[in-house]
């Protein structure tokens, strides 16, 4: 029986952690270790795997307690693997995180921390590419999106503390179970690289009313591992990163001035982008040329100075010629060599 005057802890936060993975089986191995080493322990950690082979899943039978699912829609359909995890979620909180992301022991237990504010509806946490990556850049400037429609990412900085923030990163996200129920899951028609699912959550997250927040604190190792098709920042990504986040925007704002800020921007920065290509593609020519003439020139002065004989004739040519010449008639020969040896004296020196 509860008296009147004690106070009520309030129950933990639980939290179920859902990884996405394909074909990485290695970085998965890496990924579960990491999870198995953290200060507040997942209630459910879920894998669902996308592979085309069954190597993830005999990583996974080395992690007793690790659910596993199967994707059987394979290559980018990894949004439709996060909402697969999130169907069989019981934490209060869940977290999701990929396969090449390697989470420091506190990484968990930093990420729930800021769900002890009921405003809070989503965190997310620092994504570094090295273990001394200490980026420092203004607080705007992190997890903003940008009044011209541009995202500001920045989530390998670290503001000292934490702070609120329009969107955050798909590799080390967070959401409230119930509040993730509330808007049916992930979007999951971003398709190609699926670039802005990560930041559409986050924008119907903060329209029902909740603050996202970044927490520094909660710090996990992004490898970026290879991609499974293609490159990272290569012309596909372009087109679908363009592509996707026009979608966003038309989603969220409807076709208002920041759908037109963001076309105006992109249009000249591309355009900007192309002139400085055809600028340094034309001076690359105009080197070639130039340098070509100059050679020939220079060639063809030689050529009357000298004609074709291969020996230097300048003087410095001449000095280390003498130097040479003078250096070989002091050598012994190989007639005085073997003169000497034979002399009687020779014999009594070394007799």
């Amino acid at each position: 029986m509860i008296c009147l005057n004690e106070t009520v802890s309030p129950a933990p936060i639980t939290a179920s952690v859902i990884v996405v993975t394909l074909d990485r089986p290695d970085c998965l191995k890496r990924c579960l270790h990491c999870l198995s080493q953290q200060t507040h322990s997942p209630v459910q950690t879920i894998v669902v795997d996308a592979s085309s082979d069954a190597k993830s899943h005999d990583v996974v039978e080395q992690f007793p307690g690790v659910a596993y699912m199967h994707n059987p829609a394979g290559y980018g359909h990894m949004t439709m693997s996060r909402n697969m995890g999130l169907v069989r979620a019981t934490g209060d909180v869940v977290a999701m995180i990929d396969d090449d992301s390697f989470a420091t022991p506190t990484w968990l237990e930093n990420l729930v921390a800021p769900y002890a504010d009921p405003t809070v509806g989503g965190v997310g946490g620092r994504a570094i590419n090295s273990s001394n990556d200490q980026a420092r850049v203004p607080t705007g400037e992190i997890g903003r999106l940008k009044p011209n429609g541009y995202l500001a990412a920045n989530f390998s900085a670290d503001p000292g503390r934490v702070i609120e923030v329009d969107h955050i990163v798909g590799c080390n996200m967070s959401f409230r179970r119930d509040v993730l129920g509330r808007l049916g899951g992930l979007r999951d028609d971003f398709p190609g690289t699926e670039v802005g699912e990560d930041t559409d959550i986050s924008l119907r997250v903060r329209k029902l009313g909740y603050r996202v927040v970044f927490n520094p604190a909660a710090v996990l190792l992004h490898v970026g591992a290879p991609q499974a098709k293609g490159k990272r920042f290569n012309i596909r990504y372009e087109f679908y990163h363009r592509r996707n986040n026009f979608l966003l925007l038309m989603r969220n704002f409807g076709p208002g001035s920041i759908v037109w800020r963001y076309l105006l921007r992109t249009s000249y920065d591309a355009f900007r982008e192309a002139i400085r290509k055809i600028a340094g593609a034309v001076l690359r020519v105009a080197a070639n040329f130039a340098g070509a003439a100059v050679g020939i020139g220079a060639g063809i002065a030689m050529l009357a100075r000298n004609g074709r004989n291969p020996a230097r004739n300048d003087a410095e040519g001449r000095r280390i010629s003498e130097a040479l010449t003078h250096v070989r008639a002091k050598m012994p020969t190989v007639d005085d060599i073997q003169s000497d040896l034979a002399s009687p004296s020779a014999h009594r020196e070394v007799f």
